[in-house]
């Protein structure tokens, strides 16, 4: 009896080593990737009476996700009301409108991308996906992220930078679609290998030099614990959720180090830099596996997700839990920063 109960404590014990040797590694993984922060915790301005951009975002949001509905492949009974919405707003931008149809498989899309032409070669990519997951509404996993490009589209609308910015709305990026031929991104990353497609959207040639993917981007707080993230995360990072994330891959950490060098020059918001592997847990994943494979710097630009917002693409993902004038004040200066990339 007392060896059983040897045996069992020890396993235990075994179980409990294991544990925290993983939690302590994946510390050291984090701090070791971690890019030095900037900006300071608290520095979110008042919110801006009657803010247009705030308004337009909130708009776009509660249309995404009262108007429109559900938005995913299989079930998207309002799809012509949203694909009719994004036409509106690269058009009202002033943005040059492509579309791009697409069948893989048993799967069909439509990318819609405008174009700022730039004075010379090369392109920046802004872009987020617009299909939302199962019954979700979604608002901050996918609506807030579209209004984000809006926003920046609306924002950089009377800019003639030296390279040509590109605002991508991809469709079929949520599950089951995500990392898959089928996803809007993927689709459109081959339809750039075509020589005509490529005049179309890079018209002074050049390649694609950077993509700023955008994930969930209305969740912030200047509250002490309104960062819940699981542990090895919570050990790491802030716990007011007033910070931007920055998320590249372990190849794309310079592409990191510039894009928050650019973000100091604007504010002083704080946002935080990590390069990683996308699988590692709590990394924020989107559209950027095409753009990662084909060597093109991608950053996956975030609220941080669920780390703060556990009940992101469930039932709580409602509009009425995000804050469109903190929202509205990070997308000014992500504006600023795509204009920095595209060379002013």
């Amino acid at each position: 009896m007392v060896e059983k109960q040897w045996k069992r404590r020890s396993k235990v014990r075994s179980v409990i080593s294991a544990a925290v040797a993983v939690a302590l590694g994946s510390a050291g993984v984090v701090h070791t990737v971690g890019i030095e922060p900037v900006g300071r915790s608290g520095a979110t301005p008042m919110p801006r009476e009657g803010d247009p951009l705030a308004e337009a975002l909130r708009d776009s949001v509660v249309f995404q996700c009262d108007d429109v509905g559900r938005r995913t492949s299989r079930y998207s009974p309002r799809q012509e009301d949203l694909e009719a919405h994004l036409r509106d707003v690269i058009v009202g931008a002033g943005l040059r409108l492509v579309e791009h149809g697409y069948t893989e498989g048993t799967t069909s899309g439509r990318n819609f991308i405008g174009v700022l032409p730039g004075r010379g070669p090369g392109a920046v990519v802004v872009g987020t996906h617009f299909d939302s997951y199962g019954k979700s509404p979604c608002a901050n996993a996918v609506a807030s992220a579209v209004a984000a490009v809006e926003g920046v589209a609306g924002e950089l609308r009377r800019e003639r930078p030296e390279r040509t910015v590109l605002f991508a709305f991809f469709d079929n990026g949520e599950r089951p679609h995500r990392g898959r031929a089928s996803a809007g991104a993927h689709a459109w990353l081959r339809h750039l290998e075509d020589e005509t497609a490529r005049q179309e959207l890079l018209p002074n040639g050049g390649e694609l030099e950077v993509v700023y993917l955008v994930g969930s981007f209305g969740n912030w707080a200047d509250v002490a614990g309104s960062h819940a993230a699981a542990f090895p995360w919570s050990a790491l990072v802030p716990d007011a959720a007033d910070w931007v994330g920055v998320f590249a891959g372990l190849g794309d950490r310079s592409a990191a180090v510039e894009f928050l060098g650019r973000w100091q020059r604007h504010t002083q918001l704080p946002a935080r830099g990590f390069s990683m592997p996308a699988w590692t847990p709590g990394v924020p994943v989107g559209d950027e596996g095409p753009f990662r494979d084909a060597g093109i710097p991608c950053l996956m630009v975030s609220d941080t997700g669920d780390q703060r917002a556990p009940g992101l693409r469930t039932s709580a993902d409602h509009y009425f839990e995000l804050d469109f004038e903190g929202m509205a004040a990070r997308v000014r200066v992500l504006a600023e920063v795509v204009l920095d990339a595209a060379g002013r």
